[in-house]
């Protein structure tokens, strides 16, 4: 019987064979690409120029993320830093933490300090956070990739930035490579009215869309603009206005249809924002128990609000009853020292969850199995910084005030993504 030789391959040969099949094969190496996990492909960017080529294209983000991309965690503004804000990470899940992108925004030397605007779809809208006026910088960051890039000024050479009333990102990565950030200020053409002026990473230039249009004087263009559907979303009440940004057209939208008027006292909303393709509102009402929060969602169709939840938060009170205000009445608003973060829709129905905020902590409330857990504590438990003393001036005895550090303005999903900059 004849002798069979086999030819043994050294490891590094072998090794080396691989890559180059690798190599050599686009369509092999792109179902590997779409497997590894976001961190990981940032750093398989830096492999070759044919890598970063293939991680940065549109159609390779399409195919790894066919559809919204859930939030998996938050950045919390802390404004009591005044040089440069620090934000307080908080990782959605327990199962799965994962670590800050970032405490303190340092991609760029800004004197001024760095504040977040607005999240969405991954990147995030920041700005200067102690400049004014002319001296007041806008940026686009991506805290996944680490790219950003500095907006011009709206109008050029004319520095119009000191009348900026509110900057918005528009960015729908499954429809288009490029974004657009929509600026609302004061016209300079007609008094008490407003102008929108529009940016696209396309072109890289402003542009003025329409005419001046009135609006109310609080509608609170900074921070109430939500970006969802196509449209920037502005909640004032009945008076709330929504952007298409394709279309360029400024309208009124509808608000929750309950009887009664949304300028009335007895009326609040607690949170307002978008997850995961939804755009949701949180509504307290003070005939109510004030731990009751109804929650609406928008048809798909910008057409009209339906209730999706009705929620009682009573057991989170009882759980953890150093939040309740005992110098205050139980029907006053400020009775609970309780905020809502953030309203999180999942893949699922069940995993739908609503984000708390009490003193010193961050909770996770499941909206289906009325279930909670926390998700982080600030600090020592012990730790009384959120509580301060004052005079009662009808007894003259001193009373234990109790403070929140965040609320849903101060709070921005972090969503992973690779659209490139």
């Amino acid at each position: 019987m004849p002798k069979i030789r086999i030819k043994m391959i050294k490891p590094s040969r072998l090794s080396s064979f691989s890559a180059n099949v690798v190599f050599s094969n686009e369509e092999l190496l792109i179902e590997i690409l779409l497997r590894l996990p976001v961190k990981s492909l940032v750093r398989c960017k830096c492999v070759s120029k044919k890598w970063s080529c293939i991680i940065t294209c549109p159609e390779f983000t399409r195919l790894r993320v066919p559809c919204l991309n859930p939030a998996r965690g938050l950045f919390l503004h802390c404004s009591s830093f005044l040089i440069n804000p620090f934000h307080q990470f908080v990782s959605l899940s327990l199962e799965n933490p994962i670590q800050a992108p970032f405490q303190k925004l340092s991609f760029v030397d800004d004197p001024s300090g760095i504040r977040i605007l607005q999240s969405c779809n991954g990147l995030l809208l920041c700005c200067s956070f102690r400049a004014h006026g002319p001296n007041k910088n806008y940026y686009i960051y991506n805290p996944t990739t680490q790219q950003f890039i500095t907006l011009p000024k709206p109008g050029g050479k004319r520095q119009i930035s000191k009348v900026i009333l509110g900057m918005k990102l528009a960015l729908d990565p499954w429809k288009s490579t490029h974004y657009k950030v929509v600026c609302t200020r004061r016209s300079d053409k007609a008094p008490e009215h407003y102008q929108i002026e529009i940016y696209s990473s396309e072109t890289k230039k402003w542009r003025v869309s329409g005419p001046p249009f009135p609006a109310r004087y609080d509608i609170g263009f900074q921070y109430t603009g939500v970006y969802w559907n196509g449209a920037i979303y502005w909640e004032c009440g009945d008076n709330s206005l929504r952007f298409n940004v394709e279309h360029e057209k400024l309208e009124k939208f509808p608000m929750p249809c309950i009887g009664r008027s949304w300028d009335d006292e007895e009326m609040r909303v607690a949170y307002y924002g978008e997850s995961y393709g939804y755009l949701h509102l949180v509504q307290v009402h003070s005939r109510q128990k004030l731990t009751f929060y109804n929650i609406y969602e928008m048809k798909n169709d910008g057409t009209e609000w339906f209730l999706k939840y009705e929620v009682n938060v009573e057991d989170v009170v009882a759980a953890f009853p150093h939040m309740i205000r005992h110098y205050l009445e139980p029907t006053d608003w400020h009775y609970l020292a309780m905020a809502v973060l953030c309203v999180v829709r999942g893949e699922k129905e069940e995993d739908d969850f609503m984000v708390l905020h009490i003193p010193r902590m961050v909770i996770r409330y499941n909206l289906r199995g009325h279930t909670f857990y926390k998700l982080c504590e600030f600090g020592n438990s012990t730790n009384d910084d959120d509580q301060f003393e004052e005079v009662d001036e009808e007894y003259e005895v001193p009373i234990t005030l109790i403070s929140l550090e965040f609320g849903w303005f101060s709070a921005f999903q972090y969503i992973e993504s690779l659209f490139c900059l």
